[in-house]
């Protein structure tokens, strides 16, 4: 009966609008993983122009992940005040300017400066873009759009490495910091003409298929981190994120620097073969994330079916271990892209297990905090990985640690969600 007073209530219009709003925010994280990698991509150019160690550049991660992480709670219970048109314009503007100043670096310090401010604006895209999925979207529905608009990130990832190379080959590594700033500009231009809210009736049938909300939301108050931590569900996610985000970060970062100096690729190889992982990482959150919704059809509750895939592919990811150990390039490359699958399967169940978990009003500032929390846990292992290289010159343990993450957080999930479903 809800499904069929949502079609009752939705135009033509509407209904093409809003997956147009989804191909336009898939679009932003493609963006958002493009002016993100490029960094990396041409980390081995940069390393030798400027002659940074392992821990220089660890340095210069971790002063993106500094601001970063402390913008995506920021971002987030921003975006749940200002809205997401105006939130999602802020944000991506902001960072499309702090990618092309990159074009003036000229050692690691500004470098670092540089990769700070390209943080202050990049996490704001994640709150903004669930937050208008689920203006958009019923619960029941928001596994897809979820799994598309993340998959943006593979996929721009996967641009990114082919894109930055041949920008750098063809006219040096500063135009590869300038042509996608650019296009984020022309981004901006059009979510700002085009965006809008749906019509109050739309939004009451949406709304009428989620549940009730608490009184905090329906009050317009946001509940206090305290208040959240209350509900075992929270902790789960939030301890999750702790362990599994940084195994992504690590593979997005160093993964061009191992193929160079332990696999002996070149910049070209590198261009040539480095995207095959996000691929497989795109393909990881369109099925993880339609598997979910495909369960949630069959009767499984929300939560239960999101915890099912990520239990599924937690059992993999121990695999990932051997990328260290095997003597082929290319088998060490598609132990990558696996963990790449897990990864965005991951990405993309724990972010609508939370937009099953709170009421709409608060989603921005929840994302937030996950993403916050996968920050932390981000720079921490970011520096262990520059001190573990510039120690042992080995990534072996690297991997090692990257493989145990998710298998764990499977362990806490089932641990404090099987006693709660709904």
């Amino acid at each position: 009966m809800a499904t069929q007073t949502l079609a009752v209530q939705m135009t033509d219009r509407e209904s093409r609008l809003r997956w147009f709003i989804v191909g336009w925010i898939t679009l932003s994280t493609m963006l958002n993983l493009i002016d993100r990698q490029t960094l990396s991509v041409i980390a081995p150019v940069l390393r030798e122009e400027f002659h940074l160690s392992n821990s220089d550049y660890s340095n210069i991660i971790n002063a993106f992940l500094l601001s970063y992480t402390v913008m995506y709670t920021v971002g987030g219970r921003l975006v749940d005040r200002i809205g997401e048109k105006i939130g999602m314009t802020f944000f991506v503007l902001w960072w499309s300017v702090a990618t092309m100043l990159h074009s003036l670096a000229t050692g690691a310090l500004s470098l670092g400066i540089f990769r700070f401010l390209l943080g202050v604006g990049e996490p704001g895209n994640y709150p903004g873009a669930l937050r208008t999925v689920t203006t958009w979207f019923a619960k029941r529905e928001r596994g897809l759009p979820i799994a598309l608009y993340s998959s943006g990130s593979s996929i721009g990832s996967l641009i990114a490495v082919p894109l930055i190379v041949w920008l750098t080959v063809t006219w040096g590594w500063r135009a590869a910091f300038v042509a996608p700033g650019l296009i984020g500009l022309v981004w901006v231009a059009v979510w700002w003409k085009v965006y809008r809210n749906p019509s109050p009736s739309l939004a009451a049938a949406i709304q009428g298929i989620s549940p009730s909300a608490p009184r905090d939301a329906t009050s317009g108050r946001l509940p206090s981190m305290l208040q959240l931590l209350k509900d075992r569900r929270v902790v789960a996610i939030l301890a999750a994120r702790l362990i599994t985000d940084p195994v992504w970060t690590f593979f997005l970062f160093w993964t061009p620097q191992y193929l160079k100096s332990e696999r002996g690729f070149s910049l070209t190889d590198i261009g040539l073969y480095a995207w095959i992982p996000f691929l497989f990482g795109g393909a990881g959150g369109m099925l993880g994330g339609a598997t979910s919704d495909f369960l949630i059809r069959r009767g499984f509750s929300a939560p239960r079916a999101r915890a099912l895939v990520l239990y599924a592919t937690a059992v993999i990811a121990p695999a990932g271990a051997a990328i260290g150990f095997v003597g082929s390039a290319g088998l060490s490359i598609a132990l990558i892209a696996m963990m790449a699958f897990v990864c965005y399967a991951w990405f993309i169940n724990t972010a609508a297990l939370a937009s099953d978990v709170f009421p709409e009003n608060v989603i921005g500032t929840v994302q937030g905090y996950m993403g916050t929390i996968g920050c932390i846990g981000g720079m921490i292992l970011t520096w262990v990985a520059g001190t573990v290289l510039d120690r042992f010159d080995t990534y072996t343990p690297m991997f090692i640690v990257a493989a145990s993450g998710h298998l764990a957080a499977a362990i806490i999930l089932w641990t404090f969600l099987k006693t709660k479903e709904e």
